[in-house]
């Protein structure tokens, strides 16, 4: 618990530092602000296309520390800060391995992507926090003494998932994650004892949660954040000026995904999913003279890990089949049902921020290859350096994460390594 403080506590402070230097709209800050103001006033409704919560959060915080860079951008901070952590606990209560849970919180830390998630006034960061915060009550519920803790937590963990898919549905896939991930749990715990079908949807008396039937963790991983979801958008009924597309929760749905749908004009940065796994299409947010002095900020995932994770996520799969390593087999496929998403979504312009939920399972699959390849064999020697490998990317890259002053206006071809990049 301690290292997983001090962990986030470094990266709480690298994320704050000088977050208000740019002081006009970065990249999607131009959609998100005026759609945050427009609650303020509660007047009208923005970026339809999207749930209300991000927007609301966003309001929020500009609502408290003013409509600034800094209210802008410092809700971001703290909810990047929530990811971190919440990722680490949760790598601990499925594993309770130590190594895994620290080297989990330095891979995520110096990933580069949610560093940059954390500086910026998107959506996207408010949806991840919620939905690793989501993730982390789910998985303390195995370690749980007592069914009514468990409970509490299961809901808790049902709670913050609806409200995930309520700030951004890229956080779509983790309820339905979570439940299947409950039920694969309760599968391999019942004795093979050759009892009805049915049985497995009334035990109770097996993992992963004893005393919670799969008929009760359906409501708590299913209908919950179904529920949670669907009464957020009661909130457009209070508006003094509601759209007229609006009708209720559920056909306000299809509007949604209608303009969803409709955005097919081509984005220089647009990107495909096999390029978010590979690495190789990043998103310059900002790059231009700004206060004296050229600067940039790049989104990209860290060339190390983001490559490293891929074999690593082979290898959780493997592990999870064939020695039983549940803890290993939840990462990696925790990773491949975010990616089915955008893998099947109709939305024809998709952006590699998209990637920021599928890598948080591809820094913990990492995190659990060198916890069993490297930490727990005689090549240990080499998984400290490894980790220090990321950092040091990570230092030398700091400044397109944050804006800081290049040397010129060609600096960035110092960190755009490959066409893809620039």
């Amino acid at each position: 618990m301690a290292a997983a403080i001090a962990i986030t506590a470094l990266f709480g402070v690298v994320a704050a530092w000088h977050i208000a230097r740019i002081e006009t709209p970065i990249f999607d800050e131009i959609h998100y602000l005026p759609a945050a103001r427009d609650w303020i006033a509660g007047e009208t409704l923005r970026n339809a296309e999207h749930p209300l919560l991000g927007k609301q959060l966003l309001a929020l915080f500009m609502g408290v520390f003013g409509d600034d860079a800094l209210g802008w951008r410092i809700g971001s901070v703290v909810f990047g800060m929530l990811t971190l952590f919440s990722a680490m606990r949760a790598v601990w209560h499925v594993s309770h391995r130590g190594f895994a849970t620290i080297a989990t919180g330095v891979l995520i830390a110096t990933d580069f992507t949610l560093l940059v998630q954390a500086r910026i006034a998107m959506l996207d960061i408010y949806m991840l926090g919620l939905g690793a915060a989501g993730i982390w009550a789910c998985a303390a519920a195995l370690d749980s003494g007592r069914v009514a803790a468990a409970r509490v937590r299961l809901g808790a963990g049902g709670v913050l998932l609806g409200l995930a898919v309520a700030a951004k549905w890229n956080a779509a896939p983790l309820p339905v994650f979570a439940g299947l991930a409950f039920a694969w749990g309760r599968w391999r715990a019942l004795p093979r004892d050759g009892r009805g079908g049915l049985h497995i949807l009334t035990a109770r008396d097996a993992g992963p949660v004893r005393g919670v039937s799969l008929i009760e963790a359906a409501g708590w991983l299913g209908l919950l954040p179904v529920a949670v979801y669907l009464l957020h958008f009661m909130a457009i009924a209070a508006l003094s000026d509601p759209p007229p597309q609006w009708h209720d929760p559920i056909s306000w749905q299809a509007h949604m995904l209608s303009l969803q749908q409709g955005v097919t004009t081509p984005h220089t940065y647009m990107s495909r999913w096999w390029q978010w796994a590979a690495n190789s299409r990043a998103i310059w947010y900002f790059y231009e003279v700004y206060d004296g002095a050229q600067r940039g900020i790049l989104l990209l995932g860290n060339p190390l890990t983001m490559l490293a994770a891929l074999p690593a996520l082979a290898y959780g799969v493997y592990c999870g089949a064939r020695h039983g390593r549940g803890d290993m087999a939840l990462a990696a496929w925790g990773w491949i049902a975010a990616m089915a998403l955008w893998i099947a979504a109709p939305k024809p312009v998709q952006f590699y921020y998209h990637y920021l939920l599928p890598s948080l399972f591809a820094m913990a699959a990492l995190a659990f290859m060198l916890d069993r390849a490297v930490w727990e064999t005689r090549f240990r020697v080499w998984a400290i350096p490894f980790l220090a490998a990321s950092l040091s990317l990570f230092v030398w890259f700091l400044p397109v994460l944050t804006g800081q002053a290049l040397a010129g206006r060609d600096s960035f071809l110092d960190y755009a390594w490959i066409e893809g990049w620039r």
